[in-house]
């Protein structure tokens, strides 16, 4: 137990008296060479303490020889180092406290970080820019170090600037005059403030290469013609002007014009070459060296230039345009824009080719076309010359005027057209619709030189409804120009009156496309297929209806039917006056025949004959038979009757064969008495 007690105290009382070596901080190389060190103090709580030691070598694992720089004050934090070798090398260092033990005995403490003084050095070989490379001040970098280098440059001689903040240990710098001499210092500081420097390296440097190519962002043409070249600012500094070349049609490239300044990068030829042509415009950069020579010049791009080609008969445009060339960061596609009138362009069509069809180009227009380059980020676009034409049409009749839609028969009808004959046209293309709507193109009536045309359309249910028809006019090219006016035909309707069997009640719609209105509507009845002469009826433009009593027709013939005509008023603009029909109603009236049941030849009804009424005459026939089924008269004229002469007193039979209004065949069979 003694001795473990002894063992405690005997190293307690070493640590209690031992002083730890001073931090050091920073190295810095004075403008003279020498070496100023600076550190952080230790602690001295017994008092112990004696001095510090410095201690230096010219290599990393040499033999570290000592300063004797006997700093007997532990407060003093930095020390100066007569010499010159931080302008060739780098010199490492470290310190060490000295203090007195328990026993009074002089000792030192162990040693300190390390430190290597940061040493610059320059290799201006590389005619594109002067390399620096350096070291660390510890490897690895101290902790209370900053985590940046600090590149410092004396330009011109005399003011010094920060040149750039780099972790690295080595920077580029690109000479931007022609020559003279420049200086360059690293620091690196540390958190307590001090700052380690390398030595200053100076020297005599020259540019000796030519300017960097500009690059071309774009060549476009402008809307008055002239040609703008526009480029990116090389690296180089030094570049004083750019010189600009024109390449002609020949292919001889020539110098043409110099824009001076570095930042301005774009110039404008102010001829309106590429309004018939491709131009080829190139750049050079020159730099402020005397002996510098124009560098090379981007021959990528060239301006793009259009044509166009008008087809007035399919109005549509054909466009072709020379290929751009390359792009910064590539190539996306070419956009086309077009315009009307000198209005606001829109953008039509986009393609990677370099033709392109723009359809449905508006006629009697003053067009302009452009077409446009754009890089795949959409950041730069090129233009090319605008072409501007007229949009000439293709000359069509001023007018078509459908002149009246009649019908015809319950499965056609006949339109009359009136067209301009000033100008030429392939002829009229025939639309029907039966809502007035919705037209369907149904046949195409050729032009023949006169203005009056007619058509028929053998394609329709005139019993059952109504037909809007228009005409539209193609021109030379088959285009659909001049559209007509619109007519709709009359659908006649007939109903019988259901008390009186005689009283037939008609209607019909109005009939539309006189230019001239309606004068008024004439009915007409049809017997047995004839149209009468005169109307039965003409009613007021605004009255389509009429009721016809038809008793007086009874013993005319079987087949009753009806027609409505529209009578044009004046003031047609083309002094036409028109008529259209509609379709032709057949009424249907019970037919039957009176047949007498006897006669006298000899007497008051002297002769027997049946009399028809409402049916088809040219279908009637009658026979007589005596009791033994002898013929003894026939007749199919229903005016004739029996006489009865030469026959015997008696009963005979008869039969009536006929058909009736409705188109049936019917049989009336019975018997007659003949008295003397």
């Amino acid at each position: 137990m003694k001795r473990t007690v002894f063992i405690l105290v005997f190293c307690f009382s070493k640590l209690w008296g031992q002083v730890s070596p001073p931090a050091l901080r920073c190295l810095e190389v004075l403008p003279n060479n020498n070496v100023k060190l600076t550190w952080i103090s230790p602690t001295n709580p017994n008092n112990n303490f004696d001095s510090y030691d410095i201690y230096f070598s010219a290599t990393a694992n040499g033999i570290y020889a000592s300063l004797n720089a006997s700093i007997t004050n532990i407060g003093t934090t930095t020390f100066t180092h007569i010499t010159t070798t931080p302008g060739s090398q780098s010199l490492y260092y470290y310190m060490v406290s000295r203090y007195k033990d328990t026993n009074g005995n002089l000792v030192s403490s162990s040693p300190s970080d390390t430190l290597r003084t940061i040493f610059l050095n320059l290799n201006p070989n590389n005619p594109l820019a002067i390399r620096l490379t350096y070291n660390n001040l510890h490897q690895p970098k101290l902790p209370s170090s900053s985590a940046t280098f600090s590149v410092q440059k004396e330009f011109p001689t005399g003011t010094w600037n920060n040149f750039a903040s780099i972790s690295a240990l080595g920077i580029s710098d690109t000479l931007s005059i022609c020559g003279d001499s420049i200086s360059y210092q690293i620091k690196l500081a540390d958190n307590i403030g001090c700052i380690s420097s390398s030595n200053i390296q100076r020297g005599k440097f020259s540019d000796t290469k030519p300017p960097a190519r500009p690059y071309i962002d774009s060549i476009s043409v402008l809307p008055n013609g002239q040609t703008v070249l526009a480029w990116r600012v090389p690296y180089d500094k030094d570049i004083a002007k750019y010189q600009i070349y024109y390449r002609s049609a020949a292919g001889v490239t020539q110098t043409f014009d110099v824009v001076q300044g570095r930042q301005n990068t774009s110039y404008t030829y102010t001829f309106t070459t590429a309004e018939t042509q491709t131009v080829k415009l190139f750049v050079a950069a020159i730099d402020s060296c005397p002996n510098a020579v124009p560098g090379l010049y981007d021959e990528s791009v060239r301006t793009m230039f259009l044509e166009t080609e008008y087809d007035k008969c399919a109005y549509e445009t054909s466009l072709t345009w020379s290929e751009y060339g390359a792009m910064p960061n590539g190539f996306l596609e070419y956009r086309i824009y077009y315009s009307e009138d000198n209005l606001t362009f829109t953008q039509v069509g986009a393609t990677k080719n370099t033709t392109f069809t723009h359809g449905n180009v508006s006629p009697d227009k003053t067009l302009c076309y452009f077409v446009r380059a754009v890089n795949s980020t959409q950041t730069i676009s090129s233009s090319s010359n605008r072409v501007y034409f007229f949009s000439t049409q293709v000359p069509a009749p001023n007018f078509v005027y459908l002149k009246s839609a009649s019908i015809k028969s319950n499965t056609s009808a006949e339109l009359r057209f009136y067209i301009d004959t000033s100008k030429t046209a392939t002829g009229i293309e025939i639309h029907r619709s039966s809502n007035g709507t919705t037209f369907t193109a149904i046949g195409f009536l050729p032009s023949n030189g006169s203005p009056n045309l007619s058509f028929t359309d053998k394609d329709i249910k005139a019993s059952s409804q109504s037909y809007f028809y228009k005409g539209i006019i193609r021109d030379s090219c088959g285009n659909a120009q001049t559209v007509s006016n619109l007519a709709r035909t009359m659908l006649l309707k007939a109903e019988s009156d259901k008390n009186e069997i005689y009283t037939k009640h008609l209607s019909w719609n109005n009939y539309n496309g006189f230019s001239g209105g309606i004068e008024r509507y004439n009915v007409y009845r049809v017997i047995d297929d004839v149209q009468q002469t005169n109307p039965v009826a003409n009613t007021s433009s605004v009255n389509t209806a009429f009721d016809d009593r038809i008793e007086e027709e009874a013993a005319s013939g079987s087949k009753v039917e009806y027609l409505v005509e529209a009578i044009e008023g004046s003031g047609n603009p083309y002094n036409i006056k028109e008529s259209s029909f509609s379709n032709l109603v057949q009424v249907y009236v019970e037919g039957t025949i009176f047949i007498p049941t006897a006669f006298a030849p000899r007497g008051v009804n002297k002769i027997w004959k049946p009399v028809p009424v409402f049916i088809d005459k040219a279908e009637y026939r009658v026979t007589v038979f005596d009791r033994w089924g002898k013929k003894v008269f026939e007749t199919d004229n229903s005016e004739e009757g029996w006489d009865g002469e030469d026959f015997s007193d008696g009963v005979y039979v008869y039969l009536i064969r006929y058909k009736n209004s409705r188109g049936e065949y019917k049989e009336e069979k019975g018997t007659l008495f003949l008295m003397r």
